[in-house]
């Protein structure tokens, strides 16, 4: 006749104790990467490339070198003019544009008609009005500004189109004015430096300018 088998004894600490999670070898995969240092040119430049394709933002150096672990800035630079030579020389559509503090790819110049076209019922709901083009204007040359501001130099209530502002991302809350009440002051987004094609606030155009920018089809 057989012994009964006497089950080993659980640790009083057994139920304390997490239970281990295996290391997910898909995770790690995803996130290790070679180092710049060991990618050849042609990788480097590749690489960067594919970024700018599936980026739907400006790319920034910051992300670059969070995606590109030890491209240090002048690389970065050198890489981007490799590229813009690569895209002009082999004939591509395509061109990388320094805007809203980052790179973008986009189209060349010469297929604006056709990409208006295919983007016009969008671009029709997006565009702005003349009130909000031109508290846009104050905020983009006064700010940061409180909206007491804005209103005091048009003359009119802008509460409605402030906000339409805002929702639309194009100007956001910097900070608050250091006077009785502390008002909002407001400044200008990333954004708006994407829609305008500006590279940096010091690339604003005229208030004649920005109308022009917003005549779309």
């Amino acid at each position: 006749m057989e012994e009964p088998v006497t089950p080993e004894p659980i640790p009083e600490d057994a139920a304390a104790r997490p239970e281990e999670e295996a290391p997910s070898a898909e995770k790690e995969d995803v996130l290790q990467t070679p180092s710049a240092s060991e990618l050849t040119d042609d990788q480097i430049r590749s690489i960067m490339e594919v970024l700018l394709l599936v980026s739907d933002r400006p790319l920034s150096v910051t992300k670059i070198q969070e995606v590109m672990d030890g491209l240090q800035k002048p690389k970065i630079y050198e890489v981007i003019e490799q590229v813009r030579r690569h895209l002009t020389e082999n004939g591509f559509p395509f061109q990388v544009r320094e805007v809203a503090n980052g790179y973008l790819l986009s189209t060349m110049p010469e297929f604006a008609p056709w990409v208006r076209k295919f983007y016009a019922p969008k671009l029709k709901t997006s565009k702005l009005s003349q009130a909000a083009l031109e508290t846009l204007a104050v905020i983009a040359y006064k700010q940061p500004i409180t909206r007491a501001e804005i209103e005091a130099i048009r003359g009119v209530n802008i509460d409605s189109t402030l906000r339409t502002l805002v929702e639309k991302r194009l100007v956001e809350i910097v900070g608050y004015k250091d006077v009785i009440g502390k008002p909002a002051t407001y400044g200008t987004t990333n954004d708006f430096l994407l829609q305008f094609g500006l590279k940096a606030l010091s690339d604003l155009p005229t208030i004649e300018e920005l109308r022009s920018l917003n005549s779309g089809p």
